[in-house]
């Protein structure tokens, strides 16, 4: 296929993807199949863009192995400064994550034994250490939900229907949703760790956990993106998969707190408008998520462009002990 017929492609794909009405059929669903069949076409698997020809490190980041234990008996049920709305929106982001990290493994090790670099996969295997210990420490925390007294089976039912869903695709669109979510999962830990005054409001043992996992996620959060460039994955196909990605995870966030808010005999009143308040206006810990999902969307983005702003060492120092394997 010629370069000409590249763009040629690729300008019908974009036009046909501004077209996509809302109202006839979700445009998330437009794109996953423009995703899936170009996925298909050897001749647009890689780009030649700055992804094709980006060098690595020659040395694999520190991607140490932990297993903190947690106690999560004698919580508070609004464990989050006491707030049924931000309580909620951290059980729906932990109930995804024990599927979702089997995902994100999965779609890394896929591809695993086509990585040539021994940096590289010297790192995924420390990648899999972390979230497989990633997955068993929310699920813990997940039974604690449940034993907590939320209902959250409608919740768990959904995100298994949807994760069986997304196996269904072509493997590279598995690893480029995984390259989104964990973009989004690092974004996530990028405020958590700046953001001293929403690790506050939580309770200690939950502020354990949250931290734990936004310290590792940061740690590796280029795995899965350079295992994509290592397999030839291309611009196209990332950010496509990143709009529809985009559309699934929020609404399924969304949907998930709004299904244990309405469960909830507690989270009455005017908690969603409060709550939304503090994500948004004041203290705003959201809006900082926007430049970071932007910069997903640069033809040269890379993960390790961005990094939190807030010193690691006293989380580094804090976790020590829990260290397995450096």
């Amino acid at each position: 296929m010629t370069a000409s017929r590249h763009r040629g492609e690729q300008a019908l794909a974009v036009r046909r993807l501004v077209r996509s009405p809302w109202g006839s059929r979700p445009l998330a669903a437009t794109v996953l199949d423009e995703v899936d069949r170009h996925s298909h076409n050897p001749g647009m698997i890689a780009s030649r863009s700055t992804e094709e020809t980006r060098s690595r490190s020659s040395a694999p980041r520190p991607i140490p192995i932990r297993r903190p234990g947690f106690h999560f008996a004698g919580m508070p049920r609004y464990w989050f400064g006491g707030d049924p709305f931000l309580t909620h929106l951290m059980h729906a982001l932990s109930l995804t994550f024990p599927g979702g990290e089997r995902f994100f493994m999965d779609a890394v090790r896929h591809y695993e034994t086509r990585v040539h670099s021994a940096e590289l996969r010297h790192e995924i295997a420390s990648f899999l250490g972390q979230e497989s210990l990633h997955a068993r420490a929310h699920a813990d925390f997940n039974a604690w939900i449940r034993s907590a007294g939320f209902d959250t089976r409608s919740v768990e039912e959904n995100i298994v229907r949807g994760l069986a869903r997304a196996r269904e695709r072509p493997h590279r669109v598995q690893l480029a949703m995984t390259c989104a979510l964990e973009h989004f999962t690092a974004m996530l830990a990028e405020v958590l760790l700046d953001s001293p005054d929403m690790q506050a409001l939580m309770h200690p043992e939950a502020r354990r956990l949250f931290v734990w996992h936004a310290l590792e996620e940061t740690e590796h959060k280029a795995v899965a993106f350079d295992t994509y460039l290592a397999i030839g994955g291309s611009y196209r196909t990332r950010v496509l998969t990143m709009l529809m990605t985009t559309v699934y995870f929020i609404v399924g966030i969304a949907m998930a707190q709004e299904r244990l808010l309405r469960r909830d005999a507690g989270a009455r009143g005017a908690v969603r408008l409060k709550g939304l308040v503090k994500l948004w206006v004041r203290p705003g810990w959201f809006r900082r998520l926007v430049p970071a999902y932007l910069d997903y969307f640069r033809p040269t983005f890379h993960p390790w462009d961005r990094a939190p702003r807030s010193a690691m060492e006293p989380y580094l120092r804090e976790l020590q002990p829990a260290v397995l394997k450096p």
